[in-house]
């Protein structure tokens, strides 16, 4: 489940020894960046159904999750389009007030950086952005190893203010690599 961070604000390297593409999960804190408190509303976020993130996370589709819930949202990671980085791409539709950066640290909480978004829209520019167009995001993600095993599952997750390895190992249950 642990992985090493990302070099740079390119995300993860694709590389030949991972099996593309995969199932991954973003770590996602309900309620902050006016999502709202519905397991819905964050689903629409990531394009995945309110029933996949309720299943990710053993919730019933009817709860509204805690305002800062941690919430596994799965994603569909790979290397789109030949890339040389990873990620799972969200489609995001710009609104009134929207910029690459905004919705890269408030909205998916860091999840990607405006650079990386820059990168997988060339034709679009980044001052002039209409309201209503389209935009893919890359989350970042990795896959596992292609000699993983089956129950390995990689979490993209972005350190807090106060976290350190010893405490996300231990938040996570798995081992710290030495």
């Amino acid at each position: 489940m642990a992985t090493a961070a990302p070099t740079s604000v390119e995300g993860f390297n694709c590389t030949a020894n991972r099996t593309y593409p995969c199932q991954a999960y973003a770590l996602y804190r309900a309620g902050f960046a006016g999502v709202p408190l519905d397991l819905a509303a964050i689903g629409d976020l990531f394009a995945v159904s309110r029933f996949m993130v309720a299943h990710a996370n053993s919730l019933s589709t009817t709860v509204a999750p805690a305002n800062g819930q941690p919430l596994l949202v799965p994603l569909q990671c790979g290397c789109p389009s030949r890339s040389p980085s990873s990620y799972a791409p969200m489609q995001y539709q710009i609104g009134l007030g929207d910029t690459y950066w905004i919705i890269s640290t408030t909205k998916l909480q860091n999840l990607t950086q405006y650079q990386a978004v820059e990168r997988v829209n060339p034709t679009l520019v980044p001052t002039d952005l209409d309201v209503g167009t389209m935009v893919t995001f890359p989350v970042f993600c990795q896959c596992p190893a292609a000699a993983a095993d089956n129950a390995t599952t990689l979490v993209t997750y972005v350190m807090q203010p106060g976290d350190t390895y010893v405490s996300v190992v231990a938040a996570f249950s798995v081992a710290y690599p030495q």
